[in-house]
């Protein structure tokens, strides 16, 4: 060994301090004598001191040893040292005697705190000591060191020589700037993502006429937008017009479904004795149960189910077809079921999510854009350029719209079809005295001929609103089609258009 060389690697590691120029261990042996063997017995520190018995420092017992056998190792540790990648080796017993200097650059572990020490004790679960057991090669693409909080890539494999077996060398490289900007990059493509789906909603609303200035219904939308990528039942509550099954459709096109079919079924409009064969369908003719595969459907008024439909709905819903149910109700369910007309069962199953749409006269400031929306559409329909006379726009505001958008699209399109392009399209309709006026109307006669009286003009009413469509008015009413009919015909009601 290389007197000059030990001192000047002693000095280096800042073990001992002076200019002496030939260093012994205790007792009179020399340096250049030192057997690895021999140091083996020694105690844990060894102190130093010169021929002429000055203590000049002291040294750890392993880190002289490493400091031996790097001397005497034909490797280049030089070149090594010189890697910015941090590596450090050990032997078959697995005691480190070599760590170069990006070792403790990316660690921040002193090299005296390591060299000589067995790797089994300093870090157990390290990946060294897997190949060192192992004898095999052992890879990490990144993992935390929680005492510096950084990230490195590690490799560790073994040594051979010939079939003799060295030791282990493990290179790791700090990976920790490169682990920031991958984060960085996954928030901005999750910033990304989540502006495109915000993006697409707007869309979807803006086709479906959606777009709100009500502050209580843009919470609605927004609550819709949310449910919309959860694939969950979903029930609507709303009068009849508000806007229901629009609220099911941008449901639907915001969703993962929305390259699927979107099929709807009125379950007040079809009759009880067609129904069923609708939604199941019959004599190897799909139903919109089949036809919906993948996709949606919209069950509309499903309070007006009968009752053994419901139970096969139910049935069927529990083998958990690949749909996505979407209800509506203009009665709320939950009362259907107190009083047995609604399966409680088939209730919470359709129920898990539910969103209330609110009524046309709580959106007042919605009705505005609405009506100019209606004349822009079905000017172009009915290739007319008529416009709003300037005073309709608080007659619009103060009517009450029982038949909430419905109603309010029905009359726009008959003001388009019966106006003059010549002239300002002057939209009438009742004022809200003379709506009061009309709720307060005397009937005279007994009670069931005031009652007979009340339900024809509410009947006709409807009908003459909805421009002669039944279907509509009867949906309006809140009433069956089966009742609708046999009412028309008590009270001898035709209204047809």
């Amino acid at each position: 060994m290389q007197l000059q060389s030990f001192m000047q690697r002693l000095k280096e590691s800042e073990w001992i301090k002076g200019d002496a120029h030939q260093y012994a261990l205790s007792g009179e042996l020399q340096v250049e004598e030192l057997n690895p063997a021999e140091l083996q017995d020694f105690p844990e520190i060894i102190y130093i001191r010169s021929k002429r018995d000055y203590l000049v420092g002291r040294i750890d017992r392993d880190l002289l040893l490493y400091l031996i056998r790097s001397e005497r190792t034909s490797m280049p540790l030089q070149i090594l040292d010189a890697i910015r990648d941090g590596i450090i080796a050990v032997d078959a017993d697995g005691r480190i005697y070599y760590a170069n200097e990006a070792y403790t650059t990316v660690l921040g572990v002193p090299l005296r705190r390591v060299l000589g020490k067995y790797i089994q004790k300093i870090e157990p679960s390290a990946l060294l000591v897997r190949a060192l057991e192992e004898r095999t090669v052992q890879t990490s693409s990144k993992q935390m060191v929680s005492s510096v909080n950084k990230y490195v890539s590690l490799q560790a494999f073994p040594i051979w020589n010939g079939a003799s077996f060295l030791g282990a060398v493990s290179i790791f490289r700090d990976v920790t700037e490169l682990h920031q900007l991958n984060q960085e990059v996954r928030q901005m493509a999750g910033v990304a993502d989540e502006y495109s789906r915000r993006l697409q909603e707007y869309e979807v609303s803006v086709d479906l006429n959606l777009t709100s200035y009500d502050r209580n219904f843009q919470k609605v939308i927004h609550q819709a937008a949310t449910v919309a990528h959860a694939d969950i039942a979903v029930l609507l509550y709303g009068e009849l017009g508000a806007g229901k099954e629009v609220v099911a459709n941008y449901l639907h096109r915001c969703s993962p479904r929305r390259e699927k079919p979107f099929l709807t079924v009125s379950c007040s409009a079809v009759p009880e004795d067609m129904l069923e064969d609708e939604i199941f369908g019959r004599g190897g003719e799909p139903g919109l149960l089949e036809l919906a595969e993948g996709g949606t459907l919209f069950l509309d008024e499903v309070g007006d189910l009968p009752p053994h439909t419901q139970s096969r709905l139910q049935g069927t819903l529990r083998k958990k077809p690949d749909i996505r149910l979407i209800a509506s109700a203009s009665q709320r369910l939950d009362q259907l079921v107190n009083t047995k007309r609604f399966r409680q069962d088939l209730y919470f199953q359709i129920a898990t999510i539910t969103l209330h749409i609110p009524p046309l006269r709580e959106r007042p400031d919605d009705i505005i854009p609405l009506a100019n929306r209606f004349l822009s559409f079905y000017n172009e329909k009915h290739k007319k350029n008529l416009v709003l006379s300037p005073g309709v726009y608080k007659n619009l505001r103060a009517y009450h719209w029982p038949g909430n958008i419905r109603e309010l699209k029905n009359h726009i399109e008959r003001l388009v079809i019966l106006g003059d392009d010549t002239q300002p399209l002057l939209v009438t309709v009742p004022a809200p005295d003379d709506y009061a006026a009309e709720q307060k109307t005397i009937f005279s006669g007994t009670l069931e001929q005031q009652l007979r009286a009340f339900e024809t003009q509410a009947i006709q009413a409807a009908i003459d609103r909805c421009g002669g469509n039944r279907t509509q008015a009867m949906r309006e009413l809140g009433i069956s089609r089966r009742t609708f009919y046999r009412k028309c015909a008590a009270l001898r009601i035709s209204g047809e258009k």
